[in-house]
């Protein structure tokens, strides 16, 4: 696949990502309700970091952005494995 194709799926994949979560937000209660718990905790843990010396609060943020990064990267992978997964079904099923 060249560049500019993987490039316009990854765009497509960050609008349909965002689709998908506004339409959760609206439509899964427990999910809402997590979000706002998550929320609240972030406040309290916002709290707990200020209170800690710089390198240890920067050694806990570092590490929180490395996980979101390791999380978003296995969601794409995901994402566009069920895409590949999808046009295989369709090509055994010859509906393409």
């Amino acid at each position: 696949m060249s560049t500019e194709y993987i490039e316009h799926l990854k765009e497509l994949f960050c609008d349909t990502h965002e689709d998908v979560m506004r339409n959760l937000r609206g439509n899964d209660r427990k999910y809402s309700e997590l979000l706002r718990n998550n929320i609240e905790e972030s406040i309290k843990i916002e709290k707990i970091l200020k209170s800690l010396n710089y390198e240890d609060r920067g050694f806990i943020l570092k590490n929180k952005d490395g996980t979101g990064r390791i999380e978003w990267i296995e969601r794409e992978t995901l994402y566009f494995q069920g895409y590949k997964d999808c046009i295989k079904l369709l090509d055994v099923l010859e509906l393409i």
